[in-house]
C-alpha cells in the first residue's frame, strides 16, 4: 500500500488522470484496497489497486501508469461498487 495518500476519503468525487496526462474519470468510492473510478457519464468503471495511485495534490489524483495499462482494471458498472456505500 502506498502513503501517496494520507486520507483516502479526501480524493472521493476528485478527477484522475494517467500518468500519460489522460484524463480517465473522477473517483466515485475507496475501499480498503482499491479507488473505484467511473468515467464521465460512468460508462466505463475502473478499479484500481490503491498501490497504482502515484499523488494526490489536493485538486486531481494521478495514477502511475499510463492510460493503456489501465484497460485490465475495466469491470462491469456495478462491479466493486456493491460492498461499498
Amino acid at each position: 500500500m502506498t502513503d501517496s495518500v494520507e486520507n483516502w476519503e479526501s480524493i472521493i468525487h476528485k478527477t484522475v488522470r494517467a500518468k500519460d496526462g489522460h484524463l480517465i474519470g473522477s473517483v466515485d468510492a475507496v475501499d480498503d484496497t482499491a479507488v473505484l473510478i467511473s468515467t464521465e457519464g460512468a460508462r466505463t468503471h475502473y478499479r484500481i489497486p490503491k498501490h497504482i495511485v502515484e499523488s494526490f495534490d489536493g485538486h486531481e489524483v494521478i495514477l502511475n501508469a499510463p492510460s493503456i495499462k489501465l484497460e485490465r482494471f475495466k469491470g462491469g458498472s456495478a462491479e466493486g461498487f456493491s460492498e461499498i456505500r
